[in-house]
């Protein structure tokens, strides 16, 4: 197998993925998949995979480059009639193509022919994962990819919520499923205030246990951290005890631990905060705080509940 680091594993991906050894990838997705390995703090790899080979390399990259890359996706989906493994990095990199034509601003900010183009690729993602449908194969990529295409394409939530309660159904433990419809519930999407913190109870609830704890902990990483608090009313005690489990199972990464003091100081648990704080010591995480300016500012107490706070970018409508 491939390295265990994320470092490793995506080096050993792009790799491949440029010598065309397309039948060696399918062989790594399938023992990823169906071994459901992780990283330390529990991410799966097999969520890593699918993000390295449905790019190429950079979201900004030119178009020409996305569609080179999408013509050797498309390649390999001839090459494996069997596998839902090209078709789910090619649905993704038709999706992840389809919002660079949109842009990242709010709907008043995308042009005519962004509009155009979103709503042609993410049809063309659609029909690759409706055809990965009839493999009878469940993977959690398609799934995953699905869901993107129900969020692009304004689903109602009772067949969100259908799609979602499939995807738990075939594999319990792939966390991204939630975490996808906890979005997709928030204000900013199609929910209303609260919809996102009932959902995350209530998913977390019948996972039960440790591992319902560590999905909360997950969603409210996902959706209040880092730019502003989502969804304000998420318990602090069960992200806490969710926290713990993780920790306890896949010891804690530097950004989850990151995550954790950001989230403290948004439940102004100013004890939990300073602790994790000694633990991160200088250890600090662009993806949380952005620049060593706020990481100093966050250590000194600045409440990143607080929009107006130095913790916070304009927030955009994606």
């Amino acid at each position: 197998m491939a390295g265990t680091s994320e470092r490793a594993l995506r080096a050993t991906l792009v790799s491949l993925w440029e010598q065309g050894n397309y039948a060696q990838l399918d062989a790594i997705a399938d023992q990823l998949r169906t071994q459901r390995l992780r990283f330390k703090g529990g991410a799966w790899r097999l969520h890593l995979f699918y993000d390295t080979v449905s790019s190429p390399g950079s979201a900004s990259a030119p178009d020409a480059e996305w569609q080179a890359h999408i013509e050797k996706l498309e390649h390999w989906v001839e090459s494996a009639q069997t596998s839902p493994t090209p078709r789910a990095a090619l649905a993704q990199a038709y999706l992840r193509f389809a919002w660079k034509a949109r842009g990242n601003g709010y709907a008043n900010t995308v042009t005519p022919d962004g509009w155009k183009q979103f709503e042609r690729r993410v049809q063309l993602a659609r029909g690759v994962l409706d055809d990965a449908a009839k493999l009878g194969i469940h993977d959690p990529g398609t799934y995953r990819q699905m869901q993107t295409v129900a969020l692009a394409q304004k689903w109602q939530r009772k067949r969100f919520d259908a799609l979602t309660g499939e995807a738990l159904g075939q594999e319990p433990g792939y966390f991204y499923f939630a975490i996808a419809e906890a979005n997709y519930l928030l204000p900013k999407w199609y929910g209303q205030p609260g919809d996102t913190e009932r959902y995350a109870a209530d998913v977390a609830d019948k996972l039960a246990g440790a591992d319902g704890d560590a999905l909360y902990f997950r969603i409210a990483a996902a959706v209040n951290c880092c730019k502003r608090i989502q969804a304000a009313e998420m318990s602090w005690p069960r992200i806490q005890a969710g926290f713990a489990q993780i920790e306890q199972r896949y010891g804690a990464t530097k950004r989850q631990r990151n995550i954790m003091a950001y989230l403290a100081l948004g439940a102004r648990d100013k004890a939990a905060a300073q602790a994790l704080f000694a633990q991160i010591g200088n250890d600090y995480d662009l993806y949380v705080w952005k620049t060593k300016a706020r990481f100093d500012a966050a250590r000194a107490g600045v409440d990143p509940a607080k929009e107006t706070g130095p913790l916070f970018e304009e927030d955009q409508d994606t």
